[in-house]
């Protein structure tokens, strides 16, 4: 009960206070901004909104744009890698050129002093789908015939790379 008294004279004095602040006229004073925001950037600088590493398209004098041009692009061969073993379980694995690896890591491909982005997309019965900028090759595992005696080359505990060839001279 005293609870609930306490809570009406704390309503009755909120109020009270509320109602002198107001003034006698009863209405607030209106926001006044004093200082309004605004950002500039030079025509040349980067905009920090932008991806990192963006490039602004080039101008010419008669307006138009012109994109900055892409490297050829490198079309991968299925000779480059050899699927020794595959493995189709949680999580599935291949073993690509001595080396297992799961689906959607990537392969530390290197051609000539350019790293590779190739992703192992997929791991089925038989073969592997990897991907690189959108190009997808389907790989099948090289399976030895009966009799042959192979030497395998082990992967070392180091660097690990797929090197598959210098880059074509222009």
């Amino acid at each position: 009960m005293k609870s609930a008294k306490f809570m009406l004279a704390a309503a009755g004095a909120a109020v009270v206070v509320c109602s002198a602040a107001h003034g006698e006229s009863g209405k607030v004073k209106p926001y006044e901004l004093k200082n309004r925001s605004s950002f500039h950037a030079d025509a040349d600088a980067r905009i920090p909104f932008w991806p990192i590493g963006w490039k602004r398209p080039v101008v010419k004098p008669d307006g138009t744009t012109e994109a900055p041009l892409k490297a050829h692009k490198f079309e991968l061969e299925s000779d480059n890698f050899h699927v020794t073993s595959v493995l189709l379980g949680n999580p599935a694995l291949a073993t690509i050129n001595g080396r297992s690896f799961e689906e959607g890591e990537v392969l530390p491909v290197v051609r000539g002093t350019e790293r590779l982005r190739v992703v192992l997309r997929a791991i089925r019965d038989g073969g592997i789908t990897l991907d690189y900028e959108g190009q997808q090759i389907q790989v099948p595992m090289k399976r030895p015939e009966v009799g042959v005696k192979r030497v395998e080359q082990k992967a070392g505990s180091s660097e690990f790379t797929i090197n598959i060839g210098a880059p074509a001279k222009k």
